[in-house]
């Protein structure tokens, strides 16, 4: 226990309060005192900010029952520390309903039974409180020092825990990433755990957490517990300092598991390429502590266009903290300026989806805040697969969604929601089909760029709309008329029968292979 807190208890020991009384509110002497101010005034609420002991002689509050209730309930409200009266020619006892109201609010009541020098009492506890902050600042100083050479050799941080708890004496409790707390030590929580149960409220004042952020991000907490004492500013201020030490070393850590990763490169590589036999993965999964999801992976690409290299490493350290906290244990690659992400699920396949937008999400409407600000990406998610092995599988159907993206970058992210893209794609990728492409529909886009028309928007309109043509005018925003005119022009070039079901359901490929890749080939 620390001595930078001054409470009620310990101003009771005190030789000027040697003939006071705390006649009520007993459960709240742990109450930390803060200042002493004297109230002579029913309107008392202005001038309290919390943590004041009041004294006053009660004459305001002489022969008027109601007053006196109406000023304790202002003192509660403004979370006094409690309140010292001067029996004598103005109060000369404090009513039981007085003392019931102290009682349940747990708001001590002192009472002097002879007259005593208020500026006495005044003076001894500023001087105490003024002291109490000069060596409370002088070790906090010394703590931070100490801390500080301390983070630099050790092992893990559970030793930095393990360094606050002996210093304040009080239960450490850290939750890291969504994980069971950790408790410092285990012979509190039980506890901990009773109190809250019990009465939060009360638990409050014996309770004190502070959040672990790296980038702004949000990655754990650590709290103070006490079960005998009232949490005060001293150790708030020390959990503070903790926590900024506690920060460093995890990101320290990140970059030390960023160099490691540089080390897995070529398992990696030989992984993405279906090089690497099933033993040598489940080795290196074991390793890396992702054997709870061994047989659910999604392979997804980030495609660095702008960056410097500092950017991209902050990039993966902030990416890499937001995809776990979003259920997913990433091993990263960094090859021909892209961030291969290959994404162990740690939770229900059904979920990732949503879970991996939510995360993508956080990274881009953060990016603009940290010092990745000027990298610009562009993502993209392979299919998700079940083994090992079929992660070759999730990459390549990455990259093919990767590089129709890049043509389109409003589509999705995801390989399983553009499966008529992926179709064309392989289309376009074959000679022979593309052939037939210029073949069947280049009549009509020669047509087209000779007379200035637009048959081919015309032709795909017609499709879409099975045939309609009310609807093919409408949406074309032209005349019926100069709509028969161009049907008429389009089965002169391609034949009478080009609506009929084989020939349309060619057309209609055609149309959407050449709409991503536009065939220019003019007669000569």
């Amino acid at each position: 226990m620390n001595d930078f807190s001054l409470t009620v208890s310990d101003v009771m020991t005190k030789k000027l309060f040697s003939s006071a009384q705390l006649i009520a509110g007993a459960k709240g002497r742990l109450n930390v005192i803060k200042w002493v101010h004297i109230v002579e005034s029913m309107d008392a609420a202005k001038l309290l900010k919390g943590n004041e002991l009041i004294l006053t002689t009660g004459i305001h509050l002489k022969d008027n029952e109601e007053c006196f209730k109406q000023f304790i309930h202002q003192l509660i409200a403004s979370k006094a520390a409690g309140l010292c009266i001067e029996l004598g020619s103005s109060i000369q006892k404090i009513p039981h309903f007085i003392q019931q109201l102290a009682t349940d609010f747990q708001f001590p009541l002192i009472i002097f039974q002879e007259e005593i020098a208020f500026v006495e009492i005044t003076q001894d506890i500023h001087s105490m409180l003024i002291n109490q902050q000069y060596e409370m600042i002088k070790n906090l100083e010394d703590y931070a020092q100490q801390l500080n050479k301390y983070t630099l050799t050790v092992n893990n941080y559970e030793q930095i825990l393990m360094h606050l708890y002996k210093h304040l004496g009080l239960q450490v409790i850290f939750t890291f990433n969504g994980q069971k707390p950790i408790f410092i030590p285990n012979i509190h929580q039980e506890q901990y755990e009773t109190m809250q149960r019990a009465n939060p409220d009360v638990a409050k004042k014996h309770f004190i957490q502070c959040d672990v952020n790296i980038f702004n991000q949000y990655y754990g907490e650590v709290c103070l517990f006490s079960p005998k004492r009232v949490i005060n500013e001293y150790d708030a201020l020390i959990l503070d300092r903790t926590v900024i030490a506690l920060s460093q070393y995890l990101l320290r850590e990140l970059y030390i598991e960023e160099k490691k990763g540089m080390e897995d490169r070529e398992i990696l590589e030989n992984w993405l390429n279906g090089q690497a036999t099933i033993e040598q993965l489940a080795h290196f999964v074991k390793d890396h502590h992702a054997t709870s999801a061994a047989n659910h992976w999604i392979v997804m690409i980030h495609q660095i266009q702008k960056s410097n290299s500092s950017d991209v490493t902050y990039y993966k350290l902030f990416a890499r903290n937001v995809l776990e906290k979003f259920g997913f244990y990433p091993l990263i690659l960094e090859k021909n300026h892209q961030l291969i992400f290959i994404l162990a699920n740690l939770r229900e396949q059904e979920s990732y989806k949503l879970r991996i937008e939510q995360a993508l999400t956080q990274i881009q409407d953060n990016n603009s805040k940290y010092k990745y600000a000027d990298i610009n990406i562009l993502l993209a998610v392979g299919k998700y697969v079940t083994h090992l092995q079929a992660v070759k599988n999730s990459y390549t159907t990455a990259k093919d969604t990767l590089e129709i993206r890049w043509k389109s970058q409003g589509l999705s992210y995801f390989y399983e929601d553009l499966h008529l893209h992926h179709l064309i794609l392989q289309l376009q990728k074959n000679p022979t089909i593309m052939d037939m492409v210029t073949e069947n529909i280049s009549p009509l886009i020669e047509y087209d760029l000779k007379h200035n028309s637009n048959l081919v928007e015309t032709l795909k309109v017609y499709l879409q709309t099975n045939g309609l043509k009310k609807e093919t005018s409408e949406r074309l925003f032209i005349v019926r008329q100069t709509l028969y005119h161009r049907l008429d022009k389009i089965e002169q070039l391609l034949g009478h029968d080009f609506m009929q079901p084989e020939k349309r359901l060619a057309l209609e490929m055609m149309l959407a292979a050449n709409e991503r890749t536009p065939v220019v080939h003019l007669q000569q």
